[in-house]
């Protein structure tokens, strides 16, 4: 029977990180972060990539830093199956790699992004994910038909339930918190990769901690991030497994536009083709009972 995770490395188109690449590329019924202006919350990033999937992005990174060839097909292979033979090993007890839950396949020490590229179009599409580009030079043609596309950069945050300042209130943890999906633009993208960037330089990075949002202006949800001591939610194993678990529930609900083929696009603005298809998201509250999984808490 063949591993449904084998394929778990294999990168996604619009995956980020806080690399130096990633830095370069500086309406669903889901709901995401939304603050006011002067608005603080206390939240830890909870989008992760398996442990094998890390291993060969950085693999590949490395290689395209030295000027190497990237690795081939048989050996990013087998740096996934020895990053998977690592984490298993690494457990207590130790475990085999067919014995690893979704949630302990995770790197829970490196948070990561989506980046992508979107048109707004007020009188036909609104919000739609740009394919310029992808599709070759006719097809570009009718993308050129939107206005200039925009980036942006979703994640996935726990959020703490908190007093005014954003400290955590720990009577209300238990069942307080939430998982939603955040939206943000490049200028906190930047935030986040210099704060994350003087992390390292201590040896920790921001997955491991938690981060202060504080809203400066609504209109446009700038947010100004800092960090704020180590992650609560890592500190009772108990407790995260139960917040990965929840949070991977959305993991592929990251897309916050539509998105369309070319020839839907096409039809969409009277030039032939298809008809529009539309990105379905879900649920991100928390629910149920968690007081017994707060140890070290």
């Amino acid at each position: 029977m063949s591993d449904p995770f084998e394929n778990d490395y294999k990168a996604d188109e619009y995956d980020a990180s806080l690399n130096e690449e990633g830095r370069k590329y500086v309406q669903s019924r889901q709901e995401w972060l939304k603050m006011n202006k002067g608005q603080i919350i206390r939240a830890a990033f909870v989008y992760f990539h398996p442990v094998n999937k890390v291993a060969v992005e950085k693999a590949i990174e490395a290689a395209k830093e030295s000027g190497k060839s990237a690795p081939t097909n048989e050996q990013m292979a087998e740096i996934s199956k020895k990053a998977l033979e690592a984490k298993a090993a690494s457990l207590t007890p130790p475990k085999t790699v067919e014995q690893l839950t979704p949630a302990e396949r995770l790197d829970t020490t490196e948070m990561k992004m989506k980046r992508m590229w979107f048109h707004y179009d007020e009188n036909s599409v609104k919000y739609v994910i740009s394919r310029l580009g992808k599709d070759g030079p006719e097809a570009d043609l009718v993308w050129k038909k939107l206005p200039e596309p925009k980036i942006t950069f979703t994640t996935l945050l726990l959020v703490y339930p908190t007093d005014r300042a954003g400290n955590i209130d720990k009577d209300k943890l238990a069942t307080g918190w939430s998982v939603i999906p955040w939206r943000f633009h490049k200028g906190v993208y930047e935030d986040i990769w210099k704060l994350n960037s003087g992390l390292e330089e201590n040896n920790t990075t921001i997955a491991l901690q938690d981060v202060k949002l504080e809203c400066r202006a609504q209109e446009y949800q700038n947010i100004s991030p800092s960090f704020c001591g180590p992650a609560t939610w890592q500190k009772s194993a108990k407790f995260k497994e139960v917040v990965l678990n929840k949070a991977m529930e959305l993991y592929d609900k990251l897309i916050p536009f539509r998105t369309m083929t070319t020839d839907q696009l096409r039809a969409k603005l009277g030039m032939g083709g298809s008809a529009v298809s539309n990105v379905g998201v879900g649920d991100s509250s928390s629910t149920t009972d968690f007081t017994d999984l707060l140890d070290n808490v």
